[in-house]
């Protein structure tokens, strides 16, 4: 049973609906008011590799390093930003032209016939 995203239910055991949810102020509720900061290297490149749309597993296996520390240096740059979000960074990069897909696509080739 798909329901348009403007009138999202909470559907009971029934199926019935029971009260009416409203999903679009959740979403706004997370401010974005991004802070420049200076990343570190490896953390520009993890963001650039996460702007190219690879998984943390994945650019922990180009880097050479554990998926945590993916997440540690992602994590860092969120709160060094100011940010709450992943998307919320990703969003930052693609606004303000900070992602260079030719450079980003050649570091993940170069990373990978390493």
């Amino acid at each position: 049973m798909n329901r348009p995203l403007e009138s999202p239910v909470r559907l009971g055991r029934s199926g019935a609906a029971k009260h009416a949810v409203t999903i679009v102020p959740e979403l706004r509720s997370y401010r974005y008011e991004p802070k420049p900061c200076r990343l570190s290297a490896m953390q520009t490149l993890v963001l650039q590799l996460v702007c190219c749309g690879l998984a943390d597993k994945e650019i922990a296996y180009l880097l050479g390093v554990a998926s945590a520390t993916v997440k540690a240096h992602m994590s860092r740059a969120i709160r060094d930003m100011g940010l709450f979000r992943r998307h919320q960074l990703v969003r930052y990069v693609f606004e303000n032209g900070l992602f260079d897909p030719e450079t980003a696509q050649a570091e993940i080739l170069r990373r990978r016939a390493a």
